[in-house]
């Protein structure tokens, strides 16, 4: 065992130490006690050597391991009672520095939390930094799920928008490369969705027109079919009416031939003709038959006239006589009204009635 005392860091031996002091002296005696009886033969056959026997093992348990193991719990026992002392004395002891170390423990501690705040400050900017340009980045891509459905315009407007978007590394910092690559693809997808939108839209204006036409056309051709019904009726109004069959009369007794008539005086003057019948008279008169509904802008042509009341004939200055002038003219043709075709027939019938046959014999 070393007889050499470690000591603490205030200069004093250690706790350890100074326990095992109190061991120290007796390593000498111990050694020589087991030099004495080492290798020692007693006859136990003799009550000398029985005795002699014991009384060397009594020496060794007293002096030697008894010795040691009273020593041992003794300084265990006062060991043990030092721990009270010593706790007291300690915490007496910590009380006197601590409040320097607990001091000093909060600045260190402060500011460690601070470059911990700083630190947590930093990477939450750099998160946020980097969520807004791709978050931006996100946005430019999304313009063109928003112009789906929209009108040409508004697409055309998106395209100007997006092209006006500022995607420079002043901006993007180190997304401008992504930022401008998402801005020209989805320029391009807008393009082709104005493109295919044009085309939709020219699509559905040539169907709506060809509706209109075809609606037009339909509409004429009911025009024309009705107008051709009622020129078809108007021929049959102003057909002459069947002749009834001859009826076989009595023969007549012959009678002498009148006089023929005297030569009218040179100077006598020519009957006149007819005056033209007014135009109001005339509708009027034509006004005795029913009145039909046609349409009073449906025209018809003075050929169409004469194909009328063919094998009878007039021409445009008669017409204007009975009262009825063109109403328009297409090229080198007079138009007059279908409307008016009941009250021409009636008009000519008129005109007809009145003529007086006997005078006009006697002219000829």
């Amino acid at each position: 065992m070393s007889n050499e005392l470690t000591t603490t860091a205030l200069g004093t031996p250690s706790i350890n130490d100074a326990a095992l002091a109190l061991f120290t002296p007796l390593e000498a005696d111990m050694t020589a006690l087991a030099a004495k009886y080492h290798n020692v033969a007693y006859d136990m056959t003799t009550t000398k050597g029985a005795k002699a026997a014991r009384d060397a093992r009594l020496e060794l348990r007293e002096s030697g391991r008894f010795a040691i193991q009273r020593l041992r719990d003794q300084t265990k026992g006062q060991l043990n009672d030092c721990k009270t002392v010593i706790e007291t004395e300690a915490t007496r002891l910590i009380a006197i520095v601590e409040p320097a170390e607990v001091a000093i423990d909060k600045q260190i501690k402060a500011h460690e939390q601070k470059l911990a705040d700083e630190k947590a400050a930093k990477e939450k900017a750099e998160a946020e930094r980097v969520q807004k340009h791709t978050e931006a980045i996100a946005t430019i891509a999304g313009y063109s799920d928003k112009a789906r459905g929209l009108p040409v315009e508004r697409i055309e407007a998106g395209i100007a928008y997006v092209r006006g978007i500022d995607v420079s590394a002043a901006v993007f910092e180190e997304f401008a490369d992504r930022a401008a690559a998402e801005k020209a693809a989805t320029i391009g997808r807008l393009e082709q969705m104005a493109a295919d939108r044009r085309s939709a839209d020219a699509a559905e204006a040539q169907r709506q027109e060809n509706e209109r036409v075809a609606a037009e056309l339909a509409a004429q051709q009911r025009k024309l079919d009705e107008q051709a019904a009622e020129l078809a009726r108007q021929r049959q109004a102003l057909a002459p009416a069947p002749q009834a069959a001859p009826v076989a009369e009595p023969v007549a007794e012959p009678v002498a031939a009148p006089a023929a008539a005297p030569a009218p005086a040179p100077g006598a003057a020519a009957r006149p003709a007819p005056a033209a019948m007014p135009q109001p008279a005339a509708r009027a008169a034509a006004g005795a038959a029913p009145a039909t509904e046609v349409d009073t802008d449906a025209s018809v042509s003075l050929g169409q006239i004469k194909t009328l009341i063919a094998p009878l004939s007039i021409d445009a200055a008669g017409l204007e006589q009975l009262g009825f002038p063109p109403v328009a003219t297409d090229k080198s043709k007079r138009l007059y009204r279908a409307c008016d075709l009941p009250a021409i027939r009636d008009a000519m019938v008129q005109h007809l009635l009145q003529v007086d046959l006997g005078a006009k014999h006697a002219d000829a």
